[in-house]
């Protein structure tokens, strides 16, 4: 179940519908600029239209490096799961609510579902940018609960 809520979340993570967030406008803003150049069309690509041959192979690098123990390094592996994951769930969603870049690191804050109705899962996705393209890959998943010891939404 946790591996399946763990692909779920790496298939589901990424959306339209992004707010962006500049951190960094010194030195490093046109990294940062060139680094938003890749992650938010990538999203758009990958989730939105659920492109993922295709943003797979625009947007990331070959050897990039998986840091989820659920998954290969690689872009074919990522590739070959990725397009099964998606086909085995035609109904899943997902929407950023927040994209953050600073300098070659962003970090997209996604609010993802399998099926309507169920509870959503709250993931971050954090990719590293070198050379134009998508080097390397973190992401932490969190089931949304029932309940909330506080009145502030996860989202």
């Amino acid at each position: 179940m946790k591996k399946a809520l763990i692909a779920a979340a790496a298939a589901s993570a990424l959306a339209g519908g992004c707010v962006s967030v500049e951190m960094n406008s010194g030195p490093a803003g046109s990294t940062t600029q060139a680094t938003r150049a890749v992650v938010a069309p990538f999203m758009e690509m990958f989730c939105t239209r659920g492109q993922v041959r295709a943003a797979f192979m625009r947007y990331m690098a070959e050897d990039y490096i998986q840091h989820n123990p659920n998954a290969l390094d690689g872009r074919d592996a990522a590739i070959a799961h990725l397009e099964a994951f998606a086909a085995a769930n035609p109904e899943r969603t997902c929407e950023v609510q927040r994209l953050i870049v600073d300098g070659n690191l962003a970090a997209a804050h996604v609010r993802a579902m399998l099926k309507p109705g169920e509870r959503p899962l709250a993931i971050v996705d954090i990719f590293r940018v070198e050379n134009g393209r998508i080097a390397e890959h973190w992401d932490v998943v969190q089931p949304t609960p029932e309940a909330s010891a506080n009145p502030h939404p996860m989202f």
